[in-house]
């Protein structure tokens, strides 16, 4: 094990170099609080629907020695993920590959290059994200608790590397942690004072919901995920495209119709949705969307 501390200045900068917008580090110590009541609680209240694996391993959420110990710094990063050209049926986020995968590769690279030991994660484990994001001081919490980086907003997929190193410096939240979250009823109903009720979000419904959708659902913007509450934050204004080749749709992508949803085949949607996040929602779940779409 490499008992030398971390040299941030220069791991900010290989982060760069490999298309990060944002790097920062935090000693791994216990979730604050604060944040540790309020994840509680939105268990309680049923706000995961029927995503057990939110219930999963809370301790391990909030103690990150208990995910991977030995782990002494968190280092968070975020990645741009606004495509300059956008496929109106389908959220931003899932426009161009799966993000799992290129966030994978990126984290990977860099703690190869910087020579870090540990674990990096991306989205599928029990790793509180947008905590991170804020305690590392990447972002600063949206009132609907999206993280928004500075001069890139929220259209960022966030990542994680837990190493086994202390580092030289350690950065300080770019905001004190928010006293509340008030949401914003008005325009998108699953934002609440605790937090997002997925049980009445589109994003939830249309990608993790495997059951028929609820009736009173509107689908209009989109088929696939839901950028309302994304789009209401102040800070979408600072939303700039990426010139990342991997978060841009495909030509196929970009030509496809209202009638050519409608009737999509299973050898089109594997051929659309290879290496694509959209893959989540299965055939059967996209076509069942798709049929309660009214652009």
């Amino acid at each position: 094990m490499n008992s030398a501390p971390l040299n941030s200045k220069e791991l900010k900068a290989q982060a760069h170099r490999l298309g990060f917008v944002a790097c920062g580090l935090a000693p791994a110590e216990p979730v604050q609080q604060w944040y540790a009541r309020r994840f509680r609680q939105w268990l309680q209240l049923g706000y995961q629907a029927d995503m057990q694996y939110m219930q999963n391993h809370v301790e391990m959420r909030l103690q990150p020695t208990l995910l991977h110990p030995g782990v002494r710094s968190i280092i968070s990063l975020a990645l741009n993920y606004m495509p300059s050209r956008q496929q109106p049926g389908i959220s931003l986020y899932a426009q161009g590959r799966d993000y799992h995968d290129v966030m994978r590769e990126r984290l990977r690279q860099l703690m190869a290059e910087a020579g870090l030991q540990g674990r990096c994660f991306v989205d599928t484990a029990p790793v509180l994200e947008r905590y991170w994001a804020w305690r590392c001081g990447i972002g600063q919490f949206c009132r609907n608790g999206l993280i928004a980086v500075p001069g890139y907003g929220p259209t960022v997929f966030l990542g994680e590397i837990f190493v086994e190193q202390e580092s030289d410096a350690y950065d300080q939240p770019l905001a004190p942690p928010p006293h509340d979250f008030a949401g914003w009823q008005s325009l998108c109903p699953a934002l609440t004072p605790q937090g997002l009720d997925a049980r009445l979000c589109i994003s939830y419904q249309t990608i993790e919901n495997r059951g028929e959708l609820p009736q009173d659902l509107h689908l209009h913007r989109t088929f696939y995920g839901c950028d309302r509450c994304l789009r209401a934050c102040p800070q979408f204004g600072e939303s700039q495209p990426t010139q990342d080749e991997a978060f841009q749709p495909s030509p196929q992508l970009l030509g496809m119709q209202e009638n050519d949803w409608r009737t999509l085949t299973p050898e089109q949607y594997k051929a659309l949705f290879k290496d694509s996040a959209v893959k989540r929602a299965k055939y059967q779940g996209l076509v069942r969307n798709i049929q309660n779409w009214k652009p």
